[in-house]
């Protein structure tokens, strides 16, 4: 089975129409991407990246640079919610398919919302792709060190058991079994 989006460096949580959903670029969506499209995401990162700038809010706004095209944008949200392949359940549950990630773009990608909105959406996602999420980094860390901290404190307890001092417990455990 495979892991959620949650677990993967490469997946982002962002607010996408009406609720939150996973975005992840999965290598074979990419290659599937590229191929249709004749387009490296490489490239089309790289130009949100020189059209974009985040503002006081951290909101990523448009310059209104570079060649962004509105159908490749609701193309690769659409590739990203499929990978991402989970969202709020609204009595159909959470999976993100290809019929709800259809829905979903219909609904909230162009022209319903602004380019730059969908533009935003496909940077975070095309950037958590390409060099990590900062947000699922820093969540791996705290899952890392919580794991690390289990990991010392069951080393402790069976440390206390079979370390040193055990054949004398064990001695005094038959003893007393004995009586």
């Amino acid at each position: 089975m495979k892991k959620p989006a949650s677990e993967y460096l490469t997946a982002t949580r962002q607010f996408f129409g009406d609720g939150e959903y996973w975005l992840m670029l999965p290598l074979v969506q990419m290659v599937e991407f590229e191929k249709r499209y004749d387009r490296s995401l490489a490239r089309i990162y790289g130009e949100l990246s020189s059209s974009l700038f985040e503002d006081a809010d951290g909101k990523l706004k448009l310059l209104g640079d570079g060649d962004i095209r509105a159908p490749i944008l609701n193309e690769i949200l659409r590739l990203g919610l499929i990978g991402g392949n989970s969202g709020p359940d609204h009595g159909d549950g959470t999976e993100v398919g290809p019929q709800r990630a259809d829905t979903l773009i219909k609904s909230y990608a162009y022209p319903e919302r602004p380019v730059e909105e969908v533009a935003a959406l496909v940077f975070r996602a095309l950037h958590a792709a390409i060099v990590g999420d900062p947000a699922q980094r820093e969540a791996m860390s705290e899952k890392a060190a919580q794991s690390d901290e289990r990991r010392d404190k069951l080393g402790k307890q069976v440390g206390e058991l079979f370390g040193p001092g055990a054949r004398a417990r064990e001695e005094a455990i038959s003893a007393a079994m004995a009586e």
